[in-house]
């Protein structure tokens, strides 16, 4: 008899980076039991990864009202409240400091509940780092938390104090602690990307290193998008014309639902003004436009942006204004391409 092997859960594909895959699941989930504590959590972290932060902050609400006692319902209740503190620009500064407060309170009920819940260390850790001192910053506080979670999780907790160092811009530290954390668990996907982030926003002779993590985290997770995104940059950026190719089927076939590395590959060779592969960028963006992105991708307001800068570039003034209003269309708000349509009547 042939076992077939069971359909991933809607955790395992959150995980993985299939958030449009985990909606189709929990919409279908929360329909037949809206009562559902665990959908709703798990709810909470598509809508974050598409950017619907009160979508995200409604859904954890109501996991913690059906399960007061989880630290991890709790904990992504703070995530989803710090991160439309720290990516909603259109705030004002009272309901930023309302938020904060809020937050402060949510994060410490979640460390009470569990004191190693990682993600409630790991979102306190940036929030201290970043905060300032009049809204509970305290970078020596998530220092100690990060030195802390060493202990607790040594991958997880060096990968902790690599995103410190990076943002106190001390790259030697950074290295040093990226380097403890994949020999702390070699299999981590998450420190290969790190890692091969790392290197390629370092360039010169480091792009070796992030071309070797980037493939080594395509081993262990064939089918998540972020390597893929790396490669496509890499070799765009360095005009390995076959080796993007290569990439971008292999990404297609692994990941047919996440045309990410292409408008990786596309925005790259915008940015480096490679007017030879013009024609590819806008290519490689239509494909992107074709269906909806994944979460954690750029949106299609941003896609239609970047399209009609290559559009431009290529002499396509018409075709270019048409992107831009498809931008504006989309989002009123987004000034890039609000600028370049008025620059362009």
């Amino acid at each position: 008899m042939v076992v077939r092997a069971a359909d991933p859960s809607p955790a395992d594909l959150i995980e993985n980076g299939h958030f449009k895959r985990a909606q189709t699941l929990l919409t279908d989930k929360l329909k037949s039991n809206p009562d559902d504590a665990s959908a709703h959590n798990q709810m909470s972290k598509v809508a974050l990864a598409f950017g619907h932060w009160d979508e995200a902050i409604q859904h954890s609400e109501k996991a913690v009202s059906l399960d007061a006692k989880s630290a991890d319902f709790q904990a992504q209740l703070a995530e989803a409240l710090v991160s439309k503190l720290s990516e909603n620009s259109q705030l004002g500064f009272l309901e930023k400091l309302s938020l904060s407060r809020r937050y402060r309170r949510e994060a410490d009920l979640a460390l009470q509940l569990d004191p190693n819940n990682f993600q409630a260390n790991s979102d306190l850790v940036e929030y201290l780092e970043e905060a300032p001192a009049m809204a509970g910053g305290d970078k020596k506080h998530a220092a100690d938390l990060a030195d802390r979670m060493v202990h607790v999780n040594p991958s997880r907790g060096y990968l902790m104090k690599f995103e410190i160092a990076t943002r106190e811009k001390q790259a030697t530290a950074a290295d040093q602690a990226l380097q403890q954390a994949i020999h702390a668990d070699p299999k981590s996907y998450d420190a290969h990307i790190a890692a091969a982030n790392f290197y390629l926003q370092q360039g010169g002779n480091n792009l070796s290193q992030s071309e070797q993590h980037a493939r080594q985290a395509i081993s262990i997770a064939p089918d998540r998008a972020a390597a893929y995104n790396i490669l496509a940059t890499l070799y765009a950026q360095q005009s390995r014309w076959t080796d993007l190719d290569a990439v971008l089927k292999d990404a297609q076939h692994a990941v047919p639902d996440n045309a990410g590395p292409y408008y990786q590959a596309a925005k790259t060779i915008l940015l480096t003004s490679q007017g030879l592969q013009f024609q590819r960028a806008e290519q490689y963006l239509r494909t992107y436009l074709s269906q909806p992105p994944e979460g954690g991708e750029p949106s299609l307001t941003g896609a239609h942006w970047r399209l009609a800068l290559v559009l431009e570039k290529l002499g396509q003034k018409d075709q270019a204004k048409q992107e831009l209003q498809a931008a504006v269309k989309l989002d009123p708000n987004f000034e890039p391409a609000k600028k370049d349509l008025k620059r362009l009547q």
